[in-house]
């Protein structure tokens, strides 16, 4: 049902941009189309919240402060098309799975289970997250000494939350899976002062009123030493809430990244 939910968002908004990006190409048709395979390494700390109530009762969890979960590093893979000279496409997926083991200072209500102060709780929270965006830099200044322009992009979430008592006779555990996608917009900036060197700063989001928000921005530096090559660092930041009824999810990580592309 997920997947099923995040290609029937992928379909409903970028098909018009696939038809734009056409265009681009035509523009210039003398631009040999590059593939360009991105992977990055990133070390953000994560702040958290989550409640998940049986019969509207339950407990308001921080992630760190109740259940002592730990940061994680990981990894995420992009693929970008250059459509032209000033638009591209990419799709960029990423996993992650935090874990806790923390003897519990207070009680705690999740979903249908009632763990007490003093309890052992081993968490296990795995998330995905998968975008698919349209970048049309408009405008252009210098033949590329800077560009600006809109960031068009779908993210999807989804994953499962599970909280188990390992200790006690009989062990109890409580789990719950949740989705949340949106369409966003923002912006997309690149200043190339030198053809080795190009800076990059990008952002964009979007509200759904009282189901939640996400966003997701970033800003870097791309060395490339050859044309098939470069590497990269910066800082990004991202945060979503996802709500339904008295039930909410809602998680912020920021911090440094390091990448390397091979182009084609």
């Amino acid at each position: 049902m997920a997947k099923k939910f995040l290609w029937i968002l992928v379909i409903i908004v970028f098909t018009p941009c696939f038809a734009f990006a056409q265009k681009d190409v035509k523009k210039d048709v003398k631009k040999e189309v590059t593939l360009e395979f991105e992977g990055r390494f990133w070390m953000p700390d994560l702040k958290g919240r989550v409640k998940v109530t049986d019969n509207d009762i339950g407990t308001t969890i921080d992630v760190k402060k109740d259940l002592d979960i730990k940061d994680e590093n990981y990894w995420e893979a992009r693929i970008t098309w250059y459509t032209g000279p000033n638009s591209r496409i990419r799709i960029a997926y990423t996993q992650a799975n935090y874990k806790g083991d923390e003897r519990l200072q207070r009680t705690i209500e999740f979903g249908k289970e009632t763990y007490t102060v003093g309890t052992r709780v081993v968490t296990d929270f795995d998330l995905r997250y998968i975008r698919l965006g349209w970048t049309w830099q408009f405008f252009n200044i210098g033949n590329g000494l800077v560009k600006l322009g809109t960031l068009l992009e779908g993210k999807g979430f989804w994953g499962k939350a599970a909280i188990e008592a390992p200790d006690l006779t009989p062990p109890i555990k409580e789990s719950e899976r949740f989705i949340f996608g949106l369409p966003t917009l923002g912006i997309a900036l690149d200043i190339r002062p030198h053809k080795m060197l190009n800076i990059f700063v990008e952002g964009s989001g979007m509200t759904a009123g009282s189901y939640g928000y996400m966003y997701d921005a970033e800003a870097g530096i791309k060395l490339i030493p050859i044309k098939i090559l470069s590497i990269m660092g910066g800082y990004r930041i991202m945060e979503f809430k996802g709500e339904s009824g008295n039930d909410y999810a809602k998680a912020r990580v920021h911090g440094p990244f390091a990448g390397v592309t091979v182009r084609f």
